[in-house]
């Protein structure tokens, strides 16, 4: 189902002027520009967090500890050389 949204007349022209560069659709552009947004902010959250588990030292020890834990349970069958 196609909606419409009001853009702003810069915004429309670097979507012309990627159209014109790599001869994609305008909604190709659009979506493939919404795609890296959502990456962008899901590492972006993804870090928040991560900074916000080293900052706590406790939880940052047991997290340390648990992948110690695991460091070992992969029963692969090769060894450390």
């Amino acid at each position: 189902m196609a909606h419409t949204a009001r853009i702003s007349p810069e915004s429309d022209a670097i979507i012309n002027e990627l159209v014109t560069k790599t001869g994609k659709s305008k909604i190709a552009i659009i979506e493939e520009a919404l795609e890296s947004y959502r990456f962008r902010e899901r590492m972006r959250l993804f870090n928040e967090s991560y900074t916000r588990l080293q900052d706590d030292k406790t939880m940052w020890e047991k997290e340390l500890q648990e992948r110690d834990e695991l460091e070992g349970t992969i029963g692969d069958g090769l060894e450390d050389e």
